[in-house]
């Protein structure tokens, strides 16, 4: 459900409450809520596998090298 204007969606809360639709605007909010923790957790999830998953760029040392050749 995306729209364009997103005061949209406050502005049809607050029809719902004035046209006394409580479970409308409760509904309403709880999707707006959904919406933008869904967006924060999925912009996180990039940042957590950039830090876990790319690799360094340039020469890395050898682990396994110990110094006696």
């Amino acid at each position: 459900m995306e729209q364009s204007n997103p005061e949209a969606e406050i502005v049809n809360v607050v029809n719902h409450i004035t046209d006394g639709k409580r479970a409308d605007a409760i509904d309403a909010i709880q999707d707006i809520l959904y919406s933008r923790s869904a967006d924060a957790i999925g912009t996180y999830k990039q940042v957590v596998a950039k830090s876990f998953f790319d690799e360094p760029v340039g020469d890395t040392p050898n682990e396994t090298d110990n110094g006696t050749n």
